[in-house]
Parts: C-alpha cells; structure tokens; sequence
C-alpha cells in the first residue's frame, strides 16, 4: 500500500504523462465491451481523516483533478469470470497485510458504481491470486477461461493502468518462467505492455480467452500467473511466507524458515486477515524467541563473547548499544555519532540513524518546557523531534513540512530487564499508512528515545523487536543539578538503579551525594558549585552469581562551560579472557600506574591529578573491584594546591561496598 500512495502523491504527473508505444491488433467492437465489462478497479477508500499538523495548507492542487476528487484510491484490476465471480492477484487485496487505514476493499465498474468484495472462495499467496465475490452484484458479462496457450501467441494484458480505466495492451507470448522462489510453477512471459494498476488483470488470447493473471513487470517484460494453476487448487485458503528473520543487533545472525497454513474457505476478507495475523504474530515470536534462544552463551550477557560490555562502559550520555560485531563475533559497545540541532529556547535535538529500520534520539528539552510537561503529554516530545528534524509530506518537488503527529494512537509503559521505564507511544500517519513507535525515557535534561517506522500491519512485530532492543540499551544520564533535583522527583519513573540517588547542594554548603555504593561530599573551592553545575552518570553491567545487574559506574561533575570537573568511576577486576589492553588497564589501576600516582601533569591545557580511592591492602591478584577518582582544572595550577583540593576530595569520598 506505501508504494501505491507514493505513486498518487509524489509522481503520479510523471508516470501519467508517459506515452504508449505499443501497437494494439484491433479487438472486435463487441469483443473490446465484453472485456471492458468484465473488468473492475479494485479501490480502498481514502483516509477519512488526518491527524498531522502541517506547517502551511497542503498543495492538493497539484494532484490531477480525477485523484483529488475521487473518494477512492485504485490499486489494482480484478476481473470476472462467472456470474458471480471474480479473480484478482493476491498482493492487490494482500490477505496477510492487516491495515489499520485501509480496511475495505471495493470494486469499481465503468460507471463508478462501487460493490464491497464479500467471500473469499479461494487464494494462494504464493501462486498469486484470488477468487472472491462482491455485496450485492453478479455478473451478466465476465470473461472464460481457457487452459492451454502457445508461445508465440498474440496476447493482451488488461487492466486498469494507472487508475485512469481498462486498457488493453497487445504483446506477443514469448516464454515461461520459473517462480523465483522455488520454481515450482512456471509463469508466463510476454511483451504486453503494463503498469501500475495493471495488477490483478487478465491476460486473454486473440479470442478474449483469460490464459493467465498479470502478477508483475521487470525489465519490460510482463509476468502473468498461467489460468491452470488457478483451477488446480480448487477451493482451498493457502497462505505462504517466506521469511528471513534477524535482529538488529545480530548482523550476521539470520534464519530462513517458511510460514504455510490453510485458511477454512469461504470466509469473509477481514475475517481471513484477522486470523492470519493472530496465526503469524505466534509464528513470528516463536521464531524470534528460538533465533535469541539459539545464542545460548554467546547473547549478550552470556559467555566469552560478552566479556567487554561486562568490564567495560561507555563515556557517552546519549543511548549507545551493545551489538555483536562482525569482525570478531563479540559483543562490544557502540560509539554511535549523533547529529545534532538547535531549536528554540535553548533546547536541542540529536538524532542518530545507526541502522536503517531504527533511529536514537535526544532531547534536551528548551526552556519554557518542564520534564513534568513531556511526561504528562507525548505530543510534546515528538513536536520539539518535528521542530529539530525536517520530516516532509511531498506532493512531487513541493515539500510540506509536518510539525506534529497528533495525539498516540496507543500508549503503554514497560519496565526492562534492568528495571529501567520506558514509555511506549504509537503514531499512526494515515496518508502513508505508517506508524511511529516511540520508546522513551526521562532523563534530567528531558528524554531519550528509541524509535521504528513501519507499515501500520507490521506494528505487533516491530514493538516485539522494540522491547528486546531495550535490554541492550547503554543508557546514561546528564544534565544540570537544577534538572536532576526535578528529574529525581519523579521517583515512580526512574530506573531501580537510581532509586537511592540522594542529593543536596548550595554554593554556602557545598555538594551532598549519596548512593547505596558511595557518597560523595565536597565543597565550592573544588569546584564551584550552583544549579548549572552539570552532573553526568554513566552505567554499565556487572555480572553477579545469579543475575547481571546494571549498575553505576561512574560519575562525573563539572561547571558549567568550564573546564573544571571530577570523575569517580568504579573498575572491577577483567576476566582473564578479555583482550590484553583491557587487562593491562586494569593492571595499571591496580599498581598505581599513570595517571594514577596522584601526581599532577598537565594536558590539554589542563592539570590533572587522579588516583585509586582506596588503599590495596591486598595481593593484586586477589583484588575484585576498585574506585579511582580524577580532577581536572582549567589553565596551569599549582602542584601544591592540586594535591590539597585532590586530597580533600578524596576525603569526602565514602566507598559503602
């Protein structure tokens, strides 16, 4: 359905205004009525309404007059071939595709009169096609079929090329073809010229005779399902798919299976797609749960493979990921780069496309929104993604921007296996027939989120990729001591890992910090402490007896557009697996090493100092976890007084484990 909208709204001019060069063998005047008679459109209704907003009325006026007022959308022919029934191909009504936005299926005669399709009385998605009947009409016209054919025959592919009625194109029979996927059956092969909207149409002898359904064009040459393999599967509901199953973060990961069942027959359409969905949805997450299951020790955050995402963390505070690389089948962490884009009131939007079917997204929200604003309406947040990214709604070169989604179709809340809240919210863009899926999270700032677009059919199988995704979500936080006062006020969505995060601060009296792993307490004369102080912590994952937990492992604080700040994280002892420049790091912790000697050097423009938090009391080897701790100061200061401020800080570091 998504390339049938893009071909009304965005090159219908072009593709219309192309010019037939075939040259047709004269019909008999009776013969042409006949044809035309029996032939139908097959429509869906226009979206009845739109939810978007748009940043200036949209130009319909540079749609054709007969697509702008039409009710209908044409996407495809169907044609009868008894007084009550009418054959079509199976991707023209796609029995397997559960739209939200086109849900009836009509066919439209010469005159405009419209019948809703009623019965399917036969189908078989993979050979193409489908018998049905319509409310309310039989047929005193309709076309006979006829089994055998020649190569070399003069043929004509009927149907409704582009939307603008029956037409009927000569070409020569030229060949048969194997289907692609299997060879199975053959189709057939002829130089009748066709187009979209010819889907679904007959291909009929000299004799008006229908020998086969047009299914396809590739390469000028037009690709009809041959009549006999129609007669041959009786009265029977055939559903086929062949499916390639992977996950995003398992690249070279994939599965082929195949998805056969049979549908009772007749039956209502909408009746056929509703259990075809409930049927394959079942399919699809066993697939997926064997395919994840299959990994065993090698996904993430079992076995050897994991090893680095377990003793290592990211230093970024916009969502990364572990994924499985390619090069050396072992999970690592991303290093996503974001784009990024100012908008109004300070705030900013960074947007990042590491994959093609899934975008990162970051808002810091501007100034005259509240957290408390985005939590209670998620219209907010995908109007500041809409004021940062130019997301347009074309009608050929003319580009009409949307600056907002409406109101979420659906809205529901999850909790991962990191007990960290997400809220998942459905947009559903009726003239593309796409939704959004949003899957979002507060942060001090304002929120991260990840977000899928897909076909409004696909929406179950995408929010089931969506919540795995989740589990190996990096997620950070970063913002100002303002925003994190608020951020940690709503306690009933933070992250069981910051449910004891416990602050308080002044200029007078300095920082007051505390966890359940440490506290931290310092005054102004480290750094100057204010709201504009900007607090930035990272997690990472610990693997523990019976569980892997994700926990903190390092906070930073800095002011505000200086370069003065302090960094305690939380190391703990490498796997003896790991690769050797993660061990020698943790040697160099362990032994003091550089820069770990509590010994200032300058860098950067900066003096530093950092060193271990505790005093090893024991053999080196023996040693499971460890804290150091890292000033940095704008310009050159002083030996003497960076060891005082380093020391001082040190003090007011309380280590609970």
């Amino acid at each position: 359905m998504k390339k049938i909208l893009i071909l009304l709204l965005s090159g219908f001019v072009a593709c219309a205004s192309g010019a037939n060069t075939s040259k047709t063998k004269s019909l008999s005047k009776d013969l042409k009525s006949l044809i035309k008679e029996s032939c139908f459109e097959v429509v869906v209704n226009k979206p009845e309404k739109d939810t978007l907003t748009y940043e200036k009325e949209l130009p319909w006026h540079l749609l054709p007059y007969n697509i702008r007022v039409d009710k209908y959308y044409s996407i495809g022919t169907a044609f009868a071939i008894s007084p009550t029934e009418l054959l079509t191909a199976f991707h023209v009504l796609d029995l397997k595709t559960d739209s939200l936005i086109y849900k009836d299926f009509y066919i439209r005669d010469m005159q405009g009169n419209v019948y809703e399709i009623d019965t399917i009385v036969a189908f078989d998605s993979h050979r193409d096609f489908i018998r049905f009947t319509v409310k309310n009409k039989t047929f005193t016209k309709y076309l006979k079929i006829k089994e055998e054919y020649s190569i070399g025959d003069s043929v004509y592919a009927v149907g409704n090329a582009y939307g603008e009625g029956i037409v009927m194109r000569q070409g020569e029979l030229i060949g048969t073809y194997p289907e692609p996927e299997d060879g199975k059956f053959n189709l057939l092969k002829s130089s009748s010229d066709v187009n979209f909207g010819n889907s679904g149409g007959p291909l009929i002898d000299e004799q008006g005779n229908v020998i086969g359904i047009v299914i396809q064009r590739k390469d000028n040459i037009a690709y009809s399902l041959p009549i006999h393999e129609v007669t041959k599967i009786g009265n029977k509901g055939l559903f086929h798919v062949r499916m390639n199953f992977g996950f995003t973060l398992l690249p070279e990961k994939t599965v082929v299976k195949d998805f056969d069942d049979e549908i009772p027959l007749p039956k209502g359409y909408k009746e056929i797609k509703k259990a075809f969905n409930e049927r394959f949805k079942k399919f699809y997450v066993a697939t997926m749960d064997e395919l994840l299951k299959d990994q065993g020790r090698g996904m993430f955050p079992e076995g050897e493979e994991s090893l680095i995402p377990l003793f290592d963390f990211t230093d970024s505070y916009f969502l990364q990921v572990n994924y499985l690389s390619k090069d050396n089948n072992k999970w690592t962490i991303s290093n996503i780069e974001y784009k990024e884009t100012k908008i109004h009131g300070n705030g900013v939007i960074r947007m990042a496309n590491p994959d093609k079917r899934v975008l990162f997204i970051d808002i810091s929200r501007p100034d005259d929104v509240s957290l408390q604003d985005m939590l209670n309406d998620p219209r907010v947040g995908m109007k500041l993604v809409l004021e940062g990214q130019s997301i347009t709604r074309d009608f050929g070169d003319v580009k009409t921007r949307i600056l907002s989604l409406g109101d979420p179709i659906e809205v529901q809340y999850h909790t991962d296996k990191y007990g960290r809240k997400w809220r998942m919210c459905t947009w559903v863009l009726e003239y593309s027939d796409e939704a959004v899926i949003s899957c979002a999270t507060p942060t001090p700032e304002g929120m991260s989120a990840v977000v899928f677009v897909c076909e409004t059919s696909e929406i179950e199988f995408w929010k089931y990729d969506a919540l795995k995704l989740l589990d190996f979500v990096q997620l950070s936080y970063y913002g100002s001591l303002k925003d994190w006062k608020e951020f940690l006020t709503h306690n009933t969505l933070l992250p069981k890992a910051l449910s004891d995060l416990k602050f308080e601060y002044s200029t007078q009296n300095g920082l007051k910090l505390g966890t359940g792993l440490f506290s931290i307490t310092t005054g102004s004369d480290i750094i100057t402490i204010n709201d504009d102080v900007r607090m930035g912590i990272n997690f990472g994952y610990i693997k523990q007896a019976t569980a892997t937990e994700w926990t903190i492992r390092r906070v930073m604080l800095s002011e505000y557009q200086k370069d003065n700040y302090f960094v305690l994280a939380n190391w703990f002892a490498p796997d003896s697996r790991l690769p050797k420049d993660y061990l020698n790091y943790w040697n160099s912790i362990v032994n003091a090493e550089h820069p770990y000697t509590m010994k200032p050097f300058t860098s950067d423009n900066l003096t530093k100092i950092a060193a271990v938090v505790q005093t090893i009391q024991e053999k080196p080897e023996k040693v499971k976890k460890l804290y150091t701790l890292f000033l940095g100061k704008a310009g050159k200061v002083e030996e003497e007084k960076m060891i005082k401020d380093f020391k001082a800080l040190m003090n007011g570091i309380k280590i609970y484990e």
